[in-house]
């Protein structure tokens, strides 16, 4: 049945004027390459965004038609960005802005079907059973707009808030908010306070102190339990975060002082945070089912430095800056990764002859005849500007054409001059302009490391006596470490920074450093970083185990 002022519509001056004619043109963009095809179909996608006289139901169905077929290039397209997640070039550059660029797209066309509704343009009826999908659909593609650039480090561009916060009013108008629906064919159920609250988790969660691929992981994981987030009209107890959807801004922190208003919603992690919990305890004893670890590129270590992470910056209290940091403009030497660090910093090996007591102080005595080879240093210091600092953080600004290597968890070393001993920090956020400049958040875990290597003897499970080799000889493994006398202890057990690698708590290792053999239990793994572990660990006495 036909709606009075669909039969005497024409069809619109536009190739793609029905769903047939936009399979008709899309069909031949499958024999090109994915980058190739998702610019037409970008294309596509902002005509139908821009194109007066379409009903709003025909519009919706030919986006809908050319979301299924860009979302396929996307895929691909996007796979190839993870796999170059680490580096900084042009190349990876494009291929940001063409998923940017299609992502913006998508939600463009979507919102113009309902704003087309909203204007009760012909079609609107036959629309409405279709209209908590688009809206849904539209923050959504938002929402991956936004995850392209958390993962550019780029953040939340205010404009990108405006146009979820206007369709949620709406949906929240036509009484949809909360409506059960599925956004996508084979999904599970959402709704439209679920997509905004992703949306909303993604820009509260300080994702520019993640990895690039833990950044993906942190939008993964979101997915499945932003649906789960407390929710409220009203200032509440539990909701600590606040959007303005008058105000068409980014969510915020919420000033228990402030004022409510007919625009504000409240929202906070509410019964997402001990689901999340408990999901933390189960990957912290390796217990965590194959089909329940948001894909099979992450591993158990990384899920649990993004849990940990997301319930400290969307639980009840966020963490606050402690030190105040003071402007300056200097010079300051950067090095990163142990093979750089480790042989500029105090060295402690078997033959230094030294003692090491529990709280990690040295006391030098003669010099044993055994040594581990010596390490030169992999690569020479950059210089870059430093803009603040306070008593264990530093801001810098990275020169143009340097730091290509630059991004959260990665470690570094520093110094202001030649004079000055180096201390170990690690990267714990970046910002990026999209003119290419970058600052850099620095937290400086110790101002006098000791380096030193740890030789693996093994656990209950995984004993070197095992290591056997055929030859008869026994194989262990060694690899570098970084004591930190001066670092935060994490439940008053002391921490180390050891080289990134597949760990199991429980495991014993034997310190390379003075006289006398020491031996460690690891406890904790505190979060695993691009390059490094941070775990607390614990003495053992000779002869227990």
């Amino acid at each position: 049945m036909f709606e009075l002022g669909k039969l005497f519509s024409h069809k619109p001056d536009h190739p793609m004027n029905s769903v047939e004619a936009a399979r008709r043109l899309l069909k031949p963009l499958e024999k090109s390459k994915p980058d190739a095809a998702l610019i037409e179909v970008e294309v596509w996608a902002s005509s139908l965004a821009n194109t007066d006289g379409f009903a709003c139901d025909d519009r919706f169905l030919i986006v809908a038609e050319i979301e299924s077929a860009g979302n396929r290039f996307a895929g691909a397209v996007f796979q190839e960005y993870l796999h170059h997640i680490h580096t900084r070039d042009h190349d990876l550059r494009k291929l940001y802005e063409l998923l940017h660029s299609y992502w913006i797209a998508v939600a463009a066309a979507y919102e113009r079907c309902v704003q087309d509704h909203e204007a009760g343009a012909p079609g609107a009826a036959h629309f409405a059973s279709h209209l908590a999908q688009a809206i849904a659909r539209a923050i959504r593609a938002s929402e991956h707009a936004e995850r392209m650039r958390q993962l550019r480090y780029i953040g939340s561009g205010p404009e990108l808030w405006k146009s979820p916060c206007r369709l949620f009013a709406y949906a929240e108008k036509m009484q949809l908010d909360h409506v059960a629906i599925v956004v996508h064919e084979r999904e599970v159920h959402s709704n439209i306070r679920a997509e905004l609250l992703r949306m909303a988790g993604m820009s509260l969660a300080a994702l520019h102190e993640l990895p690039p691929e833990q950044v993906e992981l942190a939008g993964r994981i979101l997915e499945r339990f932003a649906v789960s987030f407390a929710w409220s009209p009203e200032p509440q107890p539990d909701c600590n975060f606040v959007i303005d959807l008058a105000a068409g801004t980014p969510p915020r922190q919420r000033n228990p002082d402030e004022a409510a208003s007919p625009a504000k919603r409240y929202f906070g992690g509410g019964p997402a945070l001990p689901k999340l919990t408990e999901i933390e305890g189960l990957v912290e004893k390796n217990l965590l089912a194959e089909e329940a670890r948001f894909g099979p590129e992450f591993t158990q270590a990384q899920i649990f430095s993004v849990i940990r992470h997301l319930l400290i910056y969307l639980g009840p209290t966020p963490p606050q800056r402690r030190f105040e940091r003071t402007a300056v403009t200097d010079p300051v030497e950067i090095i990163h990764g142990f093979a750089s660090i480790s042989p500029r910093v105090t060295i402690l090996d078997a033959g230094s002859g030294a003692a090491l007591d529990d709280d990690l102080n040295v006391e030098q005595h003669q010099r044993s005849s055994v040594q581990l080879a010596a390490e030169t240093p992999d690569a020479a210091p950059e210089i870059w500007t430093l803009r603040d600092r306070s008593e264990w953080g530093a801001g810098v600004e990275v020169p143009q054409r340097l730091g290509a290597w630059a991004e959260p968890g990665v470690l570094c070393g520093g110094r202001e001059n030649a004079a000055s001993p180096w201390w170990v920090g690690i990267i714990r956020s970046v910002e990026a302009s999209e003119f290419g400049r970058m600052r850099c958040g620095l937290w400086i875990v110790s101002k006098r490391p000791i380096a030193t290597h740890l030789r693996v003897i093994g656990s209950e499970t995984h004993q070197a006596s095992n290591w056997e080799t055929s030859s008869g000889g026994f194989k262990y493994t060694y690899l570098r470490a970084l004591l930190l006398p001066d670092g935060i202890k994490a439940h008053d057990r002391p921490v180390m920074l050891i080289e990134r690698q597949a760990i199991w708590i429980g495991e014993l290792y034997e310190v390379m450093a003075g006289e006398h053999a020491r031996h460690v239990r690891l406890m904790e793994l505190i979060e695993e970083g691009a390059d490094y572990m941070r775990v607390a660990f614990a003495w053992v006495a000779p002869g227990k185990s």
